[in-house]
């Protein structure tokens, strides 16, 4: 079979950046950084960027590169190549697994997307309250009960699934220089222009609420971007509570004088009633960045936002870097995917949804809005393009920029597990492609069938988008590092790069990167998996397997975990029959 490659070197960095410019930029990561503190989060973020996701996007890159000229080009055949032992090329299968699964409910959002640009130019969207907003999005996607979502017509999502399911199936199955990387040339600079247009009107957007003329886009800004977090607290008992965050001066000085004036008020009154009790009831508290970088959720929030949003664990850069030749350069190829990824996700991303939000409903009705994936993307900015002048034309092109971005995303899920199958079974594209379809076919059906309480979609992110790409991120890491060398692997990515790897950066690569992985881990599971640190309850991921509370099983949850070892058994038995995987030996790796 003739090994496919890249037409060009902007080609594949385009297809790399497009595979990391997702949802996660434009929707996730403005929600984390509003979440956890403005500038502590990126301060965490940008440690986590150079010591955990640039080593491994390197690591990638180099692994993907070595193995693909010799002839391996899935996460299989890398690993176990790499390592020079067929028995490495199981636990490689977690890339193609894990990329795959997730592709099957990620696609199921792409839909989202592509339904509400498409509704948005229709004029089908006219919400005047967050309510009305919230129920359209919970019929569009069925979630209010299982096989709600099946029903065509633009109030439901099945028609654009189709559509998306069809538009990533065609261009995968014309290939990599083909299809991917033609497909990524044209819809990259597209998303940045969209992008780069919504910024440009959402930074110039005056009177958003001109009954609330304090609440600004500069206000929501504040609210992302401020070092020093300033709260309201009331007093329940011994304890202070959180009321809501304050932003902006005008709003510090007109609570503090709110708070000075009842105190004063308080203080006479009881002189009136002779009470001795003086103390406020409220009061405001200034948290430094230092204090909130001690807070270990925001590490691992930071953490967990590199991967998802460089894609670096997933097995997706190591495979589009295995169609590369030999002596291209990969150490800038991956400085400047990364830097583009950055550049959508803080310059743009960070400057769309949470500013829009806030100056839409103030600080506090932002959060209780949310600031999730979905809140934002689906709930809130929907009423606001509502609100705005052409604010149809503005929410079409800020969905069709999120399809664009998703379908760049997600035609790089498929290609880690079509290359394996092509590479250990022998079949021709048409055929390998036809058996990928019916397995994502079914198993996006699975995740749709199942969309109450998205129950079936949440369970597979969890398992598959946040324990296995750690897990897979390790196991690269140590594969490059401690079984092929890291002064080999260094030597091998300095080859034919313009910008040579320093030296010391083996010793990150080698101790800092899998120490930091492995400690972020740790504490997530402790924390938020196991609750042995924090509220010490189980998480729900964990109850809906075995039950808890004398709550069962759940029987959607249940049955996505059975389809990961269902895929881990199915992949496995076409690695053991495949007779291109017995000539790796350790010879070949040298």
């Amino acid at each position: 079979m003739k090994t496919e490659r890249w037409n060009s070197r902007l080609g594949v960095i385009l297809a790399v950046a497009g595979s990391a410019v997702g949802l996660g930029n434009f929707l996730k990561f403005p929600g984390q950084v509003a979440m956890y503190g403005g500038a502590a989060f990126m301060i965490a973020y940008v440690a986590s960027f150079f010591l955990i996701g640039l080593p491994i996007s390197i690591v990638e890159w180099t692994m993907g590169r070595h193995a693909g000229a010799n002839g391996y080009n899935s996460p299989p055949g890398i690993i176990g190549f790499f390592c020079g032992n067929k028995k490495m090329a199981y636990v490689g299968i977690i890339g193609a697994v894990l990329t795959v699964l997730i592709y099957c409910y990620y696609i199921y959002i792409e839909a989202w997307c592509l339904g509400y640009a498409y509704n948005f130019v229709a004029g089908e969207l006219n919400f005047k309250t967050l309510g009305e907003s919230g129920g359209f999005f919970a019929d569009f996607i069925g979630a209010a009960e299982n096989g709600d979502a099946f029903g065509f017509g633009s109030d439901k999502v099945l028609i654009f699934l189709v559509f998306a399911f069809l538009l990533n199936s065609w261009m995968i199955y014309r290939g990599v220089s083909r299809g991917i990387e033609l497909f990524c040339k044209y819809a990259m600079p597209t998303l940045i222009v969209l992008a780069i247009v919504i910024v440009v009107r959402m930074m110039t957007l005056s009177d958003v609420s001109p009954e609330h003329p304090d609440r600004t886009i500069n206000q929501g800004l504040g609210f992302m971007w401020n070092p020093v977090k300033v709260l309201l607290e009331k007093r329940e008992g011994n304890n202070w509570v959180e009321v809501r965050q304050l932003v902006g001066n005008a709003e510090i000085d007109r609570e503090s004088a709110r708070i000075k004036s009842e105190s004063s008020a308080s203080v006479f009154g009881n002189l009136k009633t002779g009470s001795v009790s003086s103390e406020p009831r409220e009061r405001i508290r200034r948290i430094s960045i230092f204090e909130q970088l001690t807070n270990p959720s925001i590490w691992i929030a930071a953490a967990g936002q590199v991967f998802f949003s460089l894609t670096v664990g997933f097995g997706a850069v190591m495979t589009y870097a295995s169609y590369l030749k030999r002596n291209d350069d990969i150490v800038l190829s991956s400085l400047t995917s990364c830097s583009a990824n950055e550049f959508c996700e803080v310059c743009l991303g960070g400057m769309i949804t949470v500013p829009a939000a806030v100056a839409f409903f103030g600080v506090s009705g932002a959060i209780g809005a949310g600031l999730t994936l979905f809140d934002l993307g689906f709930k809130v900015l929907p009423l606001f393009f509502v609100s705005m002048p052409l604010g149809w034309f503005f929410g079409f092109m800020f969905f069709f920029l999120l399809f664009l971005a998703a379908v760049t995303s997600s035609l790089s899920m498929l290609q880690p597990s079509l290359a394996f199958i092509e590479e250990a079974s022998g079949l021709k594209r048409k055929f390998s492609t036809l058996l990928l379809g019916v397995i994502t076919f079914f198993i996006t059906g699975f995740v749709v069938y199942f969309s109450e309480n998205l129950k079936a979609m949440d369970t597979l992110d969890f398992w598959m988008g946040q324990v296995a790409i750690y897990i897979f991120a390790m196991i690269q890491t140590i594969a490059f590092a401690w079984y092929f060398g890291v002064k080999r692997g260094i030597r091998l990515a300095n080859s034919g790069s313009l910008i040579k790897l320093p030296p010391y950066y083996g010793f990150v690569i080698k101790f800092i990167t899998p120490t930091i992985l492995l400690a972020i881990f740790a504490m997530w599971l402790a924390k938020d998996v196991f609750g042995i640190i924090g509220n010490g309850k189980l998480s729900p991921y964990i109850t809906d397997l075995f039950g808890g509370d004398g709550t069962p099983p759940n029987a959607a949850a249940l049955m996505s975990v059975v389809i990961v070892f269902v895929m881990f058994g199915f992949f496995s038995l076409i690695l053991f029959s495949s007779k291109k995987y017995d000539k790796i030996d350790r010879k070949a790796a040298k």
